[in-house]
């Protein structure tokens, strides 16, 4: 069911069109980025039931010439994405040592003490505040997964069950006080409304407050070919430019901002209250990243029509080489039932066919199927009981991390198949 409107609130249709940009509302929208249908990257299929008609949507991008904002030509409702959610925080050591060193200098920067209230947006299974829970100060999670919200709780970390508005931030500020950070890793993305996301910042958020958010940084995306970040979740795909723009428009000033090779390259951005004296702006970090974005044409069209070009090239690529390798009785299994796997399975065509199963470390995937191209996921151990000759990382983002992990499996002669930035065999 589709809805053809620029402010999709209280619709009941499953997902509406854009067609004005959510930072500038200019119409002066170009797709770039054509993934086809593709299903929500969490809706796995439980293999007892009969195989329905799994539920896809289109998956455009679109490039606004107005403000420079990449971002989605569609709207899902949040409520049928995040009801119930899959992915957990905690099952990546990489990204529990990052958000250890983001807890270490966020208390050390800002001389954080028993008395300050961190609360992080969006905080998943509660990984981020339990690392700086270890530095003594109080915090606060928001989850709307109701699923997520109750291990984090149970693990120590009061959360709180809601999506992120005004209404949920001056409900916490009646009952916990100001916070001295707010923080919110890799969700700002996700939200549509950005001026209704910042006024309830505003509320809750202390005049000499930080807020302190991660994004998926634009430039990597398009430098590296990271077309499988583009998921339903995210809504947009931010450059410096535009963030900037959104926050001064509702009384915020970008102070800071730190390059982080998480996720595939991402943006760490401090923000304060624009009359906040206490805090300095770093014009120097943000200048370098504005001239950087500029430098590499990320203000111009055709930059993104050449990359939607090495997209197709990958998918050349990734489908004739397992196609060959199939041809020639390999065993083809994957790493990762990861977001990005989904998207890259479903553009590609990838299925149960071409490789055997997916091993994934979150105990919610296993025994289920992927979205879309229905392949087994399975836990650790079937990497031994049924080895395969060649691996694909799916979570190709976290691949140190898994080829550390499979020692064994390339020590058997094992060798792996990365997608991202572009296919190669190792």
């Amino acid at each position: 069911m589709i809805n053809s409107i620029s402010d999709p609130t209280e619709i009941p249709e499953d997902y509406y069109i854009l067609h004005e940009c959510r930072i500038c509302k200019g119409n002066n929208l170009k797709e770039f980025l054509n993934l086809g249908d593709i299903p929500l990257v969490n809706s796995y299929v439980d293999v007892n039931s009969p195989p329905p008609f799994d539920e896809k949507f289109p998956l455009k991008v679109l490039f606004c010439q107005g403000c420079n904002l990449s971002q989605l030509s569609i709207i899902v409702r949040p409520e049928i994405m995040y009801k119930n959610y899959s992915y957990r925080s905690s099952i990546s050591k990489t990204f529990i040592d990052h958000c250890f060193r983001l807890a270490n200098s966020t208390v050390k920067r800002f001389s954080l003490t028993d008395k300050d209230l961190v609360v992080d947006i969006a905080s998943n299974d509660g990984t981020a505040l339990g690392e700086f829970l270890k530095f003594g100060v109080r915090v606060l999670g928001v989850e709307p997964a109701k699923n997520l919200a109750k291990i984090a709780t149970n693990q120590g970390v009061t959360t709180v069950a809601e999506f992120w508005n005004k209404e949920t931030s001056s409900k916490i500020e009646s009952k916990y006080g100001k916070a001295s950070i707010i923080s919110a890793m890799n969700v700002v993305a996700h939200v549509h409304d950005l001026n209704s996301f910042i006024e309830g910042l505003d509320i809750l958020l202390k005049e000499e407050g930080v807020f302190v958010m991660e994004v998926p940084y634009l430039l990597n995306f398009i430098n590296k070919n990271e077309f499988d970040t583009t998921y339903h979740e995210h809504l947009s795909y931010f450059l410096v430019k535009p963030l900037i723009r959104i926050f001064a428009a509702n009384g915020f000033e970008i102070f800071d901002i730190y390059k982080s090779t998480i996720h595939g390259g991402s943006i760490r951005v401090f923000v304060k209250k624009k009359l906040n004296p206490f805090i300095q702006v770093d014009h120097d970090a943000i200048n370098w990243l504005l001239e950087l974005e500029n430098d590499l044409g990320l203000y111009d069209f055709d930059t993104y029509l050449r990359f939607s070009e090495d997209v197709i090239k990958i998918k050349s690529d990734l489908m004739e080489l397992l196609t060959r390798l199939n041809k020639q009785n390999k065993n083809i299994a994957a790493y990762g039932a990861s977001a990005k796997g989904t998207v890259l399975a479903n553009y590609c065509g990838l299925g149960n066919n071409l490789v055997q199963y997916v091993v994934d470390d979150t105990p919610e995937k296993q025994g289920f199927l992927t979205p879309g191209s229905r392949i087994p996921i399975v836990d650790y151990s079937y990497l031994k009981k049924k080895q395969p000759d060649y691996l694909l990382l799916l979570a190709w983002n976290f691949a140190d991390e898994l080829m550390e992990k499979t020692q064994d499996y390339k020590n058997a002669g094992g060798k792996y198949i990365v997608p991202i930035p572009s296919v190669r065999v190792l």
